[in-house]
């Protein structure tokens, strides 16, 4: 796939998405009603120096994440179903600043009762910025992500999360190029 194709793909793909999502928070008798339904806002932290000393890079975003109306109860107290997770932010590394903005679908399987939920997704990222001093080069500002995601309401409307974020450019800006594991760290405001 060339990179104009990949730009359109992503650009089509990415305006499709968020065409869907609303702007106000709603509470879950109203998901029938809507698309999707905003559960939560919060901030990340992630770094990449636990698993990469030698090109560190540290990230922070706010993201929004929004649970579609399609969900399952398969098992009394849990539940699996789909969400989309959008975020902006800056990423710090070799001493440049540069933005990021990310959508990723994922798919969540929740603990209804406690609190918990697993989620696992796949999607994209924009940067404003890929070359990062000398040495590190994410090869061009379309890039796809792996999220692998952890989160406890710790209280009725606080929760704590961790997640692992691997992003790479698949090939499409050439095979010379780095992938990243983030590790963040996210707290978040519950609807």
């Amino acid at each position: 796939m060339n990179r104009a194709r990949a730009y359109t793909v992503t650009l089509y793909l990415l305006t499709l998405a968020t065409s869907a999502l609303p702007v106000n928070p709603c509470n879950a008798e109203n998901t029938a009603k809507i698309p999707m339904t905003l559960i939560a806002i919060g901030a990340r932290y992630g770094t990449n120096a636990v698993t990469d000393k030698a090109g560190a890079f540290d990230r922070v975003d706010i993201f929004w994440s929004w649970r579609s109306p399609f969900a399952w109860e398969f098992t009394p107290g849990w539940d699996i179903g789909a969400r989309m997770n959008a975020s902006v932010g800056a990423l710090h590394g070799q001493g440049e600043t540069g933005a990021v903005g990310t959508l990723v679908p994922t798919l969540a399987i929740g603990d209804t009762g406690n609190g918990f939920s697993f989620e696992a997704g796949v999607g994209a990222a924009l940067f404003s910025k890929w070359q990062y001093g000398t040495t590190d080069d994410f090869g061009g500002p379309l890039q796809f992500i792996l999220d692998l995601g952890v989160n406890y309401r710790v209280f009725e409307h606080f929760g704590l999360g961790y997640r692992l974020q691997h992003w790479s450019d698949g090939g499409i800006h050439g095979v010379d190029n780095r992938g990243v594991e983030m590790h963040m760290l996210e707290f978040s405001y519950r609807f």
